[in-house]
């Protein structure tokens, strides 16, 4: 959230209209990381593969290797990259396969390209604000999987937190109609839910290997350049 002022990004990132709540209001602005095809690669995992038979049966099968993919890198980029790379031309990408993966392995590293992704925001928006991040609030459905969550804290190097309540679009819905139907005068009338934190996720991996699973992300994005025809 950039405030009242509008934030101009210089990494990949889009400056974009937040809020305004009332005709007379000022409108909000705020930095945004623009992802295409993230947990994507879940119903991908799912559907067509056949691998499993209900989403949340990825964190599961993820969770019987917690050594980590050995290796093994997915890039999501079904129909291209958008923030920060903007390559309409990358296609999805698993790198690094050995004889010795399995599905367990792919469903970690399907996990982990969700992760890396909001790594990179992240750390754009670090650099356009100047502002270091200290810590990470998650929500929407995905965010149920506690091993996601590991790895995000694990790659972010931060402690990521969950809301006991994950449908914070709803609650944000909610919250405008309460607005314009009077039930509050003033966003500072409102009741925070923004304390009532379910569980709190504290990296596990010194900065050695966080940087050395960055390091092969990165060589996997690279990886996924230029496959679209044209």
């Amino acid at each position: 959230n950039g405030g009242g002022a509008r934030v101009r990004g210089s990494h990949g990132l889009l400056s974009t209209a937040l809020y305004r709540f009332g005709a007379s209001a000022p409108t909000q602005y705020a930095l945004e990381g623009a992802v295409a095809s993230c947990a994507v690669g879940i119903n991908w995992f799912k559907d067509s593969l056949g691998m499993i038979g209900t989403a949340p049966e990825i964190s599961s099968l993820a969770a019987q290797v917690p050594e980590g993919t050995e290796g093994l890198v997915f890039v999501p980029a079904f129909g291209g990259l958008l923030a920060p790379h903007w390559r309409d031309d990358a296609r999805a990408t698993l790198v690094g396969l050995t004889l010795a993966h399995d599905k367990r392995h792919v469903a970690r590293a399907v996990l982990e390209g969700i992760a890396h992704q909001a790594k990179e925001v992240t750390v754009c928006m670090a650099a356009d604000t100047g502002a270091a991040l200290t810590g990470l609030r998650v929500d929407g459905g995905v965010a149920l999987s506690d091993e996601l969550l590991q790895y995000q804290a694990d790659l972010c190097g931060i402690a990521v937190q969950r809301p006991r309540d994950v449908e914070t679009t709803a609650l944000g819905a909610a919250i405008a109609a309460g607005l314009g139907a009077g039930v509050w005068s003033s966003i500072a009338d409102i009741p925070s839910s923004g304390d009532d934190i379910e569980r709190t996720f504290e990296p596990a991996i010194c900065e050695e290997e966080r940087t050395a699973r960055c390091a092969s992300w990165q060589k996997a994005v690279e990886s996924s350049f230029g496959w679209a025809r044209e």
